[in-house]
């Protein structure tokens, strides 16, 4: 509400509408009368930006929780101290972001030194463009023909060009059976062009994209045996240059499934650079391979339509399921909050971000954008859970990807996938 609004309902208003003729307690009937049709008149106003923006209103200073929304914080305030549950000393958005590209740098330096002492390939260009001496080949790149050459001399020999935009050899919709399990030996088997942590890039072209793929989990290792069937043949098929990130949580205290995609996000960073980052469910699988896992310009929400839900989209904020952020968009929003301990509402909090900072959430078709959910028991969402998103906008500058705490516990190439395993401390008390 702005200003003008708050100063009218405060009473500064009020008294311009005083007959100064008079002493205020002999205001005429029709005056009060006139003054509580304004308040009515403002309180359905409000009602209506609540409903039409989930909690949000827009003013002048940009988005702000709505009072009704202030309202259910104070009077839950008693039962949820979200500062509480906030670190301190928490660096900004920008600082946060400069410190981990500083840290990749560093990391990617001491792994090139790495390679130069020990002798083992050439640390910059790829072994498939060396020479027949050892010695690395002059390259230029060619926007006229769309590619790569080796300087030989004054002759240039094409190497690589980029990918097709369209990839040629894409099926559609697909069949799935999901009642078959498959087993690691069979995923190996069916994919000799993966690589260890479950890495690929195309043989015949240069991606387009380098993305990494973040399944968090938690004990369903066939739903991530029959996600990684489906979903390795469409990425490749795609011709993207990926690694598949399966995350996992310590110990079997309250999962919370935002804060180790946070922490997967930053131990992928920290060993490659990527264009962009899917956050995928493990129980999601995708039904054709048109739905493009590419780097959108906005934060792409890419399960629209999923057969649990009747293939349709249940409300228009929904950013759950699989979600594909540009690297430096996932910066900007902060990543995910880290206080969503248990299940449900997470995603929620993430729409708000999206739609704060300036960012729109995109979708393609609900014809090509189909999922099968493989069926497992549903979960009770935590109802202080719910009660956080009233906040989610006043925090998210110092609730997210600069505020995160985490120990790496493990990170393993596994054959089909990057094994990640962090230690992210216990849950605060009530969750």
């Amino acid at each position: 509400m702005d200003e003008e609004a708050l100063d009218f309902r405060s009473g500064a208003a009020f008294r311009e509408f005083q007959p100064k003729a008079r002493k205020s307690s002999d205001a005429p009937l029709y005056m009060l009368m006139l003054f509580i049709l304004v308040l009515v008149v403002l309180t359905l106003s409000e009602i209506a930006m609540v409903k039409h923006s989930g909690g949000v209103v827009v003013g002048r200073g940009g988005f702000h929780m709505t009072k009704k929304a202030v309202h259910h914080d104070h009077h839950n305030s008693e039962h949820l101290k979200v500062e509480s549950l906030l670190p301190g000393n928490v660096p900004s958005m920008e600082l946060s972001k400069r410190l981990w590209y500083q840290q990749f740098h560093e990391i990617r330096i001491q792994q090139i030194l790495n390679q130069v002492i020990q002798g083992v390939g050439d640390p910059f260009i790829d072994a498939e463009l060396l020479d027949g001496n050892g010695t690395r080949p002059e390259l230029m790149w060619s926007a006229d023909n769309n590619s790569y050459a080796i300087m030989e001399g004054n002759a240039t020999m094409p190497v690589l060009s980029l990918c097709p935009e369209v990839p040629p050899d894409l099926q559609g919709q697909m069949s799935l059976e999901l009642e078959r399990i498959p087993t690691f030996e069979h995923l190996i088997e069916e994919n000799p062009n993966i690589t260890p942590g479950g890495t690929f890039k195309p043989a015949g072209c240069i991606a387009r994209y380098r993305i990494a793929i973040i399944i968090p989990y938690r004990d369903r290792e066939a739903h991530l045996k029959s996600l990684l069937h489906y979903l390795h043949p469409v990425l490749q098929r795609q011709q993207l240059e990926y690694r598949v990130i399966v995350v996992e949580q310590l110990g079997e205290k309250t999962f919370n499934k935002a804060r180790i995609m946070n922490s997967a996000f930053k131990e992928a960073l920290k060993h490659s650079h990527y264009d962009c980052f899917i956050f995928h469910d493990v129980d999601l699988i995708p039904e054709n391979d048109r739905n493009f896992y590419g780097c959108p310009e906005q934060p792409r929400h890419m399960s629209v339509a999923v057969n649990e839900l009747g293939y349709r989209l249940t409300y228009a904020d929904l950013v759950g399921g699989v979600l594909a952020f540009r690297t430096e968009h996932f910066f900007k929003v902060n990543g995910y909050s880290n206080l969503y301990w248990g299940w449900g509402a997470e995603d929620d909090d993430m729409a708000y971000r999206i739609r704060h900072v300036g960012l729109k959430v995109i979708r393609p078709p609900p014809e090509i954008a189909r999922y099968s959910m493989i069926k497992h028991v549903k979960r009770t969402p935590v109802e202080k859970r719910q009660k956080l998103l009233y906040t989610a906008l006043r925090r998210y500058k110092v609730d997210g990807l600069n505020s995160l705490e985490y120990k790496l516990s493990s990170f393993t190439e596994k054959p089909m996938y990057t094994h990640v395993i962090v230690d992210i401390g216990d849950p605060p008390p009530g969750f």
